[in-house]
């Protein structure tokens, strides 16, 4: 079978492809009975030329795809492998409510609205179906944020794990059209690869407090609040809910009090129209002020 139409496709999203061995997950071996295999962050590309060419030579290679150069986070949710899989994690409470086997989506949905997000608009984005019917969700890493600020810790292990921008190269997942011996790896949607959400970036950046030289971040309490709600009234379309929480972290990071950022935050977020007004900003900041507490 050969799949240069996956891999091109691929391309046509933007993504940074190689070739992995077929039917496996590993990337290919250089040589038939040699155990070199490509190095991957090396070989990925989005030239069409080189793609070609590694298709050419391996036509039944899965397509891998390569975050960092692709400019990725992938969140892959899986189906629970045991019953009561999330035991001695911090969300073992959801046996309670959804029963003995909770997979991966279900978590990520509970993390995504228990940080403020909107689900509607986190699962409105590119979706893959893995070869176990779990599903890859992808998003747009955002520009300005270092990649070394990036961390791929998995939210359960095995279930909700993370693939972005840490380390020299970023993890990479099966593309659609790659096959492993658990099934195919289908597209579920055609829709485009939407901005990562605030609360999702700032869940991948490493744990520590927020300390940048931006906008966000002001120098001490006196008159801090003024220079963060003026952030936020200036932000631009699509970029309202992330303005929103890291004004309300680095505001955390200074020691204002929530109760002091609540009112003139969200009243900020409401006139630049944000969505959801007032209820979503409020949600917004409590996320932040949960997250920065988490990290400080």
């Amino acid at each position: 079978m050969n799949l240069i139409a996956y891999a091109l496709q691929a391309r046509a999203r933007g993504f940074h492809v190689f070739p992995v061995e077929p039917n496996e997950k590993t990337p290919h071996t250089l040589t038939p009975g040699q155990p070199y295999t490509l190095r991957w962050g090396e070989a990925a590309t989005n030239n069409l030329g080189r793609i070609i060419d590694y298709w050419r030579r391996w036509p039944d290679s899965n397509i891998g795809v390569a975050c960092k150069p692709s400019g990725l986070i992938v969140v892959d949710c899986d189906i629970p492998k045991r019953e009561y899989q999330l035991t001695g994690t911090q969300y073992a409470g959801l046996h309670d409510s959804l029963g003995p086997l909770v997979d991966g989506t279900d978590v990520f949905r509970h993390v995504c609205e228990s940080l403020g997000g909107s689900w509607a608009e986190a699962y409105d984005t590119y979706r893959v179906c893995t070869g176990s019917l779990g599903c890859h969700y992808y998003y747009l890493w955002p520009q300005g944020i270092r990649s070394a600020e990036a961390s791929q810790a998995s939210i359960v292990k095995g279930l909700v794990d993370i693939r972005c921008n840490a380390g020299e190269w970023g993890g990479y997942v099966l593309g659609a059209g790659s096959v492993t011996t658990k099934g195919a790896y289908l597209a579920e949607n055609a829709a485009p690869v939407r901005p990562a959400p605030g609360w999702l970036v700032e869940l991948c950046r490493r744990r520590e407090p927020v300390r940048v030289s931006s906008p966000f971040r002001q120098p001490g309490r006196t008159g801090a609040l003024s220079g963060l709600i003026a952030t936020v009234e200036q932000a631009t379309e699509g970029n309202r809910n992330q303005a929103l929480l890291w004004a309300a972290r680095a505001a955390c990071a200074d020691g204002v009090p929530l109760d002091d950022v609540l009112e003139p935050l969200s009243d900020a977020y409401a006139a630049a129209q944000g969505d959801g007004g007032h209820r979503q900003a409020e949600a917004t900041i409590r996320s932040a002020y949960r997250l920065q507490g988490r990290t400080g």
